[in-house]
């Protein structure tokens, strides 16, 4: 079987990604607005470790600082952890069944979250945790779909 480059796919979706993220949102419905370039990073990091690994989550996360306009670096350490993890845990991760990767990405997303609390708090910049719960659950919907498509790039890859 022929192998297929994974280039522009990623690139599609990484402008995908950045195009829904620029989608204007009101005030109180922004703190529960999915950080989509985060999901499209975690689902090529996890199906293509060996191609995807951190260089990816740094530049994915240089994009994100200069996409929410954010202090250079504030960004590119929280894709570079989460990245890390889902290598750390690849060989597990890579075979287990939808539901669980739905799970996975939850806890993803709430370590993330408070990842960016603690810099927060570290800045002196206010702090809320309600939207967490919230959050976690609406990039979990919007997992299913991503994953499916970047798992039928994996499927044809292999």
């Amino acid at each position: 079987m022929k192998k297929i480059s994974t280039a522009q796919p990623v690139l599609a979706m990484l402008l995908g990604a950045i195009i829904l993220q620029l989608i204007p949102v009101s005030g109180e419905w922004l703190a529960w607005k999915p950080n989509f370039l985060l999901l499209v990073m975690i689902a090529w990091v996890l199906y293509f470790p060996d191609r995807y690994g951190i260089e990816f989550s740094v530049v994915v996360g240089i994009s994100a600082d200069l996409l929410f306009s954010s202090t250079l670096g504030y960004h590119v350490l929280i894709f570079t952890i989460c990245g890390l993890i889902v290598i750390f845990f690849h060989r597990v991760i890579a075979y287990l069944h939808m539901g669980h990767r739905v799970v996975l990405v939850f806890l993803l997303v709430i370590v993330v979250e408070l990842l960016k609390a603690m810099m927060n708090s570290l800045g002196d910049i206010p702090v809320f945790l309600k939207h967490i719960p919230y959050l976690a659950v609406i990039s979990s919907l919007f997992w299913v779909p991503l994953d499916k498509v970047v798992n039928r790039f994996y499927l044809r890859h292999k």
